[in-house]
């Protein structure tokens, strides 16, 4: 049995130690480890004889079940029925349960563009809401996809929410999020654009490149000026051309993008995946969801960034049959990377943690399995399947 039958989920402990696992640190793999677990962070790790388990301490037997760091997530919009374009907080337990189900302890929450009053409404409340929460540290920021993004690459967002770009719109913006805004996603063609990139990553805001067509020289001036990922590379943005380079172009040639991908090998075929990692390598890629609230959710109609939305076979589709969003999860990611593209476990679990806590510059806290560092953990089984989550160091999930 993997848990003591009177665990209490939610109950901090005084110590857990995870014993005989098999650790993901995420650079190596290292057998019949142990982790000692001390209130919110990892107090111990090495071999048992090596180790002083404190009195009173929870044992658990892994039985070389893999340890890995819980897995963050930079481009998600919701999730068990949950939706960040809705705030409804009372209702966010739920979105909370799917997550640590699938091994995440960490995110951002996205938010698409809406009318500029409501959309700065809503990232007010979000910024007053994280400000009195900051204990529950799930939810480390917001992600904006927008609001500045290119009409003609909208994919699934509502073409008529995008904003003219505005300086004076983006201090509003900004000032309501109380520096809560962690990611934007812009389209550094439209004019003016570069100018609000310059003051956004002066304001410690990372970059991103999305839903642009923009050429390639105009991204490179973009990197000079703070842009530095790609938001869903390959998606809502056009096929690179060997006489026009545009954002894919950029992407492959600099080492200063970090790139986004939705591997669930729908939004990216299997095989351009492969191609990607032969490109980029596991230090450039950051796997993302892009899930909307249907993730976790059974087939059938939902609603997202003011659209209509039918998920059929666990896939999201607009009604002129474009994707919408994902009901994807990091540990179905971390599992696709695997077992389509033949990728090391190790350099998977880089891409579902240490990547994204690199980008949020937190990877001094998360990411890796160290002794000092937060005890963010999924436990995963031979099938890649979540078994049980760890988050400061308190048991939030195990299967049944």
């Amino acid at each position: 049995m993997l848990y003591s039958p009177d665990f209490q989920i939610g109950v901090i402990m005084g110590s857990i130690a995870l014993l005989n696992g098999r650790l993901i640190t995420p650079f190596h793999e290292e057998e019949g480890r142990e982790i000692i677990i001390e209130g919110s962070k990892i107090s111990q790790m090495g071999r048992l004889d090596s180790l002083s388990i404190p009195a009173g301490c929870e044992k658990i037997d892994l039985k070389g079940k893999y340890v890995m760091p819980g897995f963050i997530d930079l481009h998600i919009h919701g999730a068990g029925g949950y939706d960040f374009e809705n705030p409804d907080f009372t209702q966010r337990e739920k979105m909370r349960q799917t997550l640590f189900r699938h091994g995440v302890t960490g995110i951002l929450s996205t938010l698409t563009p809406k009318p500029k009053k409501e959309m700065i409404q809503e990232v007010r409340k979000y910024a007053e809401f994280l400000s009195k929460n900051r204990v529950d540290s799930l939810v480390m920021g917001i992600h904006c996809e927008g609001p500045f993004l290119n009409k003609e690459m909208h994919g699934a967002i509502n073409p008529d929410f995008i904003w003219d770009v505005n300086m004076d719109d983006w201090d509003s913006l900004f000032e309501a999020s109380r520096g809560y805004i962690k990611l934007m996603t812009i389209a550094p063609e439209l004019p003016g654009a570069m100018d609000i990139i310059r003051k956004a990553a002066s304001e410690d805001v990372v970059l991103s490149v999305g839903h642009s067509e923009a050429e390639f020289e105009t991204i490179v001036e973009g990197i000079d000026n703070g842009i530095s990922q790609v938001t869903h590379i390959y998606n809502a943005m056009p096929l690179t051309h060997h006489r026009s380079p545009g954002v894919l172009g950029a992407a492959y040639l600099y080492d200063e993008l970090k790139v986004q991908l939705i591997a669930d090998g729908v939004h990216v075929h299997p095989v351009t995946m492969r191609f990607l990692m032969k490109i980029k390598g596991a230090g450039g890629i950051i796997l993302v969801s892009d899930a909307m609230l249907a993730a976790g959710q059974p087939d059938g109609d939902y609603g997202f960034a003011g659209r209509k939305i039918n998920v059929k076979d666990g896939i999201a589709y607009t009604s002129d049959g474009s994707l919408a969003g994902s009901c994807l999860t990091l540990d179905n990611a971390v599992k696709n990377m695997v077992t389509m593209c033949d990728v090391p476990l190790t350099q998977a679990s880089r891409m579902s943690s240490l990547n994204a806590a690199r980008v949020l510059r937190l990877d001094n806290k998360k990411g890796i399995l160290a002794v000092g560092k937060d005890a963010d953990i999924a436990i995963m089984n031979s099938d890649l399947e979540v078994e049980a989550t760890i988050f400061g160091g308190q048991i939030v999930y195990r299967k049944e």
